[in-house]
């Protein structure tokens, strides 16, 4: 079964981000150009910023008191921009599809640097908390390289073919876009089939982790809609970039490289239900604060 849902889960990256790019509907890296400074304190911000500030949760008041596979899920969430699922909860709340996209395609090319760093900056902390690094046992080089495959190349593969055909993109797109929405689908069953047993007692022994993914859920938000500036609809949309990680491509490393730690799937399923609760709860409220007043 870990076999074949690792199986399932590169072919829903992949298959998502090739339909990411094919999506764009211009050419993806104007923000480059044309509002390079938006841009970077984006990136900082998913790729940086909300990492380091788990590190520094688990570091200060949380040290010694997760258990190992609470972090690494936590860890492993953190480290993973440009979730799929953004590109829904943008278009059903209102915000900017097309800044989202271009937002996640960023994202996705600057992970191929930041998760090797930011595994290694873990690997430290980890350290501290009782996990053991030989036992992890992941290079730098080899994350990079997962990214690169399975993140990295789909992107650029659908951005080139946009470029060239974008007739043929267009109608490719919409067929791999219900492609992938099934397939995510399938991802989550596989993933709760294969840990559906240690879901519930890891909730009930992990009760001071649970607490931490919500305060980092809520903390990743408001990174977001600090460094968005001032438009409204671009404030819920990069809080939303930043608050949302990448669940495949975490439960992918977690397959390849943390089969050595029990409940470490279960800990990733737990943080995405976290994350969908505090990205609803922060969209409720965005809803009262943009509402007109009469």
């Amino acid at each position: 079964m870990p076999q074949a849902a690792g199986v399932l889960v590169t072919a829903t990256i992949v298959t998502l981000m090739f339909s990411l790019g094919l999506g764009l509907k211009q050419y993806p890296f104007l923000l480059l150009r044309d509002r390079p400074g938006f841009l970077w304190r984006v990136l900082l911000g998913t790729c940086v910023l909300v990492p380091l500030a788990g590190l520094a949760l688990v570091l200060l008041p949380m040290q010694g008191v997760l258990s190992r596979p609470a972090w690494v899920a936590m860890a492993l969430m953190l480290a993973c921009p440009s979730a799929p699922l953004i590109l829904f909860r943008v278009r059903s709340s209102g915000g900017t599809a097309e800044l989202a996209a271009r937002l996640q395609i960023a994202a996705a090319l600057l992970a191929i640097v930041t998760i090797p760093l930011m595994e290694i900056l873990s690997r430290a902390g980890a350290g501290l908390v009782g996990w053991d690094a030989a036992e992890w046992g992941i290079r730098p080089s080899e994350v990079a390289g997962q990214v690169l495959k399975v993140q990295v190349l789909p992107v650029i593969a659908g951005v080139l073919l946009g470029q060239w055909q974008p007739q043929l993109a267009q109608r490719c797109s919409r067929a791999l876009g219900t492609l992938a929405t099934l397939l995510l689908l399938g991802m989550m069953v596989a993933l709760l089939l294969l840990s559906g047993r240690e879901l519930v007692p890891f909730l009930q022994q992990n009760l001071v982790a649970l607490a931490g993914m919500a305060v980092l859920s809520a903390l990743s938000l408001a990174i977001g809609y600090g460094l968005a500036g001032r438009d409204p609809l671009e404030r819920r949309t990069v809080a939303l970039v930043t608050g949302m990680r990448n669940t495949g491509l975490a439960a992918q490393l977690a397959l390849i490289y943390g089969q050595g730690i029990p409940g470490l799937i279960p800990g990733i399923l737990a943080y995405v239900l976290i994350t969908v609760i505090v990205c609803t709860l922060f969209l409720k409220w965005q809803q009262r604060q943009l509402a007109p007043t009469g």
